[in-house]
């Protein structure tokens, strides 16, 4: 007990200094800033949901003592939340009476993680929704004020008609980006934890994955709602349909790990498609996305084979 406490307050202090790294202009902060939910997940896997919640209240407790509550509940809410989630749902099995522990598939723990940002996404939304211009003028709004921070460069004449053409997709861009810097600290906390036999559940075969239903079907009405629905309710609609392209590029990026392994060229295939996602993302995530939108309807009546909670 003493042990995982001690653990617990060492993750959470971790996480703490990695998120305030940003607010604090240190180099390179932007990006340590995503590795902050590293540190709460690898305690929340290796020993289980009590040590999550401990690093994550001890983190926002940091945060809060350094900046202030809105600072806290940013944390809160990008780091632990995710955090608790992948604990929550990775840590479930079950055993059969005949056959191997059955673990939480993985594609059902990315799916709470959609809902969990979709959540957010629609919980902001309503809080801003009583600006004079809606949720997308105070989008527009926010862009504009940062690019007068930021963006000083940038003749004053030509700020509106950047940050109207951000407004379109920024939410889903915000989210979307968080999503996957998520599944990448999942994945890198249980990739960690088993080089060091830490590890409580054995890794997915991630090639294997598949999505649930619903998520097919909340793309299908959000883009329908954003192009039939107008208002805020339209454009948060879309946006939502965004995110939820993100779950089905990593479903495609299944697809392409099981083409690749066992072939002789797997490795310059692979590096060729992270190549592809880190120099251009937006278009070969869209095309990865839909790879994945093929493999989910061929895969939609043969789930049972898929291998959802198989290891490996």
């Amino acid at each position: 007990m003493i042990r995982q406490l001690g653990l617990g307050l060492a993750a959470g202090l971790l996480s703490a200094l990695l998120f305030l790294s940003l607010v604090k202009g240190i180099a390179l902060g932007f990006v340590l800033s995503y590795v902050a939910p590293l540190p709460l997940m690898m305690a929340g896997l290796a020993l289980g949901m009590g040590a999550s919640v401990t690093a994550g209240l001890v983190g926002a407790v940091v945060v809060a003592l350094g900046f202030g509550g809105m600072s806290a509940l940013s944390f809160l809410a990008a780091a632990a939340l995710p955090a608790l989630v992948v604990t929550n749902r990775a840590l479930l099995w079950r055993q059969p009476q005949d056959g191997p522990t059955e673990w939480y598939p993985p594609g059902l723990i990315l799916a709470w993680l959609t809902a969990a940002v979709l959540a957010l996404m629609c919980i902001s939304a309503i809080l801003v929704a009583g600006h004079p211009e809606g949720v997308k003028g105070w989008v527009t709004e926010t862009i504009g004020r940062t690019l007068d921070l930021l963006a000083t460069e940038l003749p004053p004449n030509e700020r509106p008609k950047v940050a109207g053409w951000w407004s379109s997709f920024f939410p889903a861009m915000v989210c979307a980006s968080w999503l996957v810097m998520i599944v990448a600290n999942a994945t890198g906390a249980q990739g960690v934890l088993v080089r060091l036999g830490r590890n409580r559940r054995p890794s997915p075969v991630y090639r294997q994955l598949w999505l649930p239903d619903w998520l097919a079907v909340l793309m299908v009405v959000a883009a329908l709602a954003s192009q039939v629905l107008g208002g805020d309710v339209g454009y948060v609609g879309g946006n939502v349909a965004l995110v939820v392209l993100i779950p089905f590029m990593f479903l495609g990026l299944a697809a392409i790990h099981g083409f690749a392994a066992g072939k002789p060229q797997a490795r310059f295939i692979l590096a060729a498609t992270y190549g592809l996602l880190a120099l251009v993302f937006v278009w070969t995530a869209l095309a990865v996305a839909i790879l994945g939108m093929v493999r989910f309807w061929t895969m939609r009546f043969r789930r049972g084979n898929s291998g959802g909670g198989m290891e490996g």
